[in-house]
């Protein structure tokens, strides 16, 4: 039995169902535009613009003539010649779309008016969040996304601007410039100390597990683990982690650990596969393993199951193996290498004995002949769970190589530590 994934049903979408809002930026750029001078339109614009304006009247959602507001709009269109015709043109033209809920004609005018290069800098990103949001629900969705990276570069921050970016990359094919992009919104994000909604989070894992983008997806299930660290996020991290990145069975099982650590185990699964790997080797860790599942209703010790047998072999081995634990560590300290030390540690850590467990770590990685990163690994877990927290994340800041992201989310767990 193997703990499964449940990253695409859990982390099923957020933002592709962002709703797609009206709102009104031509008004705003047409006051700036007022206050900065006199428009410089020539006279069959001005006279068409004006006609539409007086077609529509004060109330653009009672217009008083839309069919003249109609035509007097299409011939200041049709006439623009020069930038300021072009943005006067496209305004009205944006006022006659709203008035007519016609979406086409609100985003035809809002290119004019882009266009013109007569938007005031101060509304531009609001132009261009706009273009995009009716790109999108149009599927247009190669325009939403160079309009929405438009509305960035002009100073948009909104959130919304960088989830329908995402999602068009996404649209396009373009996953890992998708997740990018959900990266750069996170960082700024973290960086005024406001979170995104936790489904921004959801949906970049759901992207990137889809398109097996491995390391973009441990970044943004870390920084989700920052903002949101419930006890499903931290199972559904770790299980990703694991099934976009190719660890041994000796990572697994210290990826489990942590799993049990931050209280993520959930369901027969979890605790099946963990027992299953430690009830012989470590016959300790495989009886507290399988007695929490029991407690927890997870696991149901039945006459002739898998899990029965496991538990009764594990509860066997149990006295011996710990009565014989002082004489190991004994052996180890003059051992010649540090591989006894390391296996020794091990048993200490399955006990939940800390800090013999890490005194022994220390030995191993003195004398040698182990795996430095593994031995690490694990007395950084001996240290975090005996308390010593700012030794643990000495330790776990130094692991490098295929082990230093599982180290990156222990360390997240260390720093939400109270």
């Amino acid at each position: 039995m193997r703990m499964v994934s449940t990253i695409t049903l859990g982390l099923a979408l957020a933002l592709s169902g962002v709703a797609v809002v009206g709102v009104q930026p031509a008004l705003a750029a047409k006051k700036e535009k007022e206050q900065a001078g006199k428009p410089q339109l020539t006279p069959a614009v001005r006279e068409a613009v004006a006609a539409t304006q007086a077609a529509i009247g004060p109330d653009r959602n009672a217009p008083k003539d839309i069919a003249t507001a109609v035509a007097k709009a299409g011939e200041a269109r049709s006439a623009a010649q020069t930038p300021d015709d072009k943005f006067y043109a496209g305004s009205v033209s944006y006022d006659v779309g709203l008035a007519q809920k016609d979406k086409t004609l609100q985003a035809q005018a809002l290119d004019l008016m882009l266009e013109s290069g007569k938007v005031p800098a101060a509304s531009l990103g609001n132009f261009w969040v706009v273009r995009g949001r009716l790109a999108y629900e149009s599927k247009d969705y190669a325009r939403a996304e160079q309009a929405f990276d438009q509305a960035t570069k002009a100073g948009d921050s909104s959130t919304e601007s960088y989830a329908l970016l995402v999602e068009s990359k996404d649209k396009l094919g373009k996953p890992a410039e998708a997740l990018a992009v959900l990266q750069e919104a996170i960082n700024k994000a973290q960086a005024a100390g406001q979170p995104l909604p936790e489904a921004y989070y959801q949906r970049g894992v759901a992207i990137g597990y889809k398109a097996k983008l491995g390391p973009q997806v441990a970044d943004i299930t870390q920084a989700w683990l920052k903002a949101y660290p419930s006890q499903d996020n931290w199972r559904d991290s770790l299980i990703t982690y694991r099934d976009l990145n190719k660890i041994d069975a000796d990572q697994e099982l210290d990826l489990m650990r942590l799993m049990r650590t931050a209280k993520a185990l959930k369901g027969e699964s979890d605790y099946y596969t963990y027992a299953e790997a430690v009830y012989l080797k470590f016959p300790g860790e495989g009886k507290a393993v399988i007695d929490e599942g029991v407690a927890a209703g997870m696991l149901k010790l039945t006459p002739n199951s898998n899990i029965k047998l496991f538990s009764d072999t594990a509860n066997s081995r149990v006295a011996a193996d710990k009565a014989d634990l002082a004489g190991a560590a004994a052996s180890a300290a003059k051992a010649a290498n540090g591989v006894a030390a390391r296996a020794t540690a091990d048993s200490y850590l399955g006990y939940g004995e800390y800090a013999k467990a890490a005194e022994l770590y220390k030995v191993a990685l003195q004398k040698g002949g182990v795996d430095a990163n593994v031995v690490n690994t694990r007395l950084g877990m001996a240290l975090a769970r005996a308390g010593q927290k700012e030794e643990a994340k000495q330790v776990f800041s130094q692991i490098t190589g295929p082990r230093q992201g599982l180290a990156k989310y222990w360390l997240i767990w260390i720093d939400q530590q109270a």
